[in-house]
């Protein structure tokens, strides 16, 4: 359950910052934030992040002055664990293809930590998609 609302308060304060025009948000420390976020700064939705005590400062980043992250939102799985193959999520990439011109990516947590749905289909590892961003 703490994975859950973790995942849901981080984006939503996301969400918001970017709405309220925010250059830098707060949010609190965990293992999984850490990991997500630097997934988001490798594959470019944030600038940056620096890790406190208790919070994390994350430098949200825009583009001729809209915000690079325009949907961001937990894929939530209360009832059971929703694990995806590699053939399936090559199936929801071509589908996504179609229908956002290929922008956008999903998170998964998979045996090897968070990964961007490009790098579990590299590396051929499958997982539960915990985010998808767009």
């Amino acid at each position: 359950m703490a994975l859950h609302s973790t995942l849901s308060d981080l984006c939503t304060r996301i969400r918001n910052g970017q709405k309220s025009r925010k250059l830098e948000i707060f949010v609190k420390k965990t293992q999984k934030t850490i990991n997500i976020l630097k997934v988001l700064k490798k594959e470019g939705f944030i600038r940056g992040y620096h890790i406190n005590d208790k919070n994390i400062l994350i430098l949200l980043k825009y583009f001729t002055d809209k915000p690079v992250i325009n949907i961001i939102e937990p894929i939530l799985s209360y009832n059971k664990n929703k694990y995806i193959s590699v053939k399936s999520l090559i199936q929801l990439k071509e589908l996504k293809k179609k229908n956002n011109q290929g922008l956008g990516l999903f998170l998964l947590s998979t045996s090897k930590g968070v990964l961007s749905d490009y790098e579990s289909i590299e590396q051929n590892i499958g997982g539960q998609i915990i985010l998808r961003v767009l």
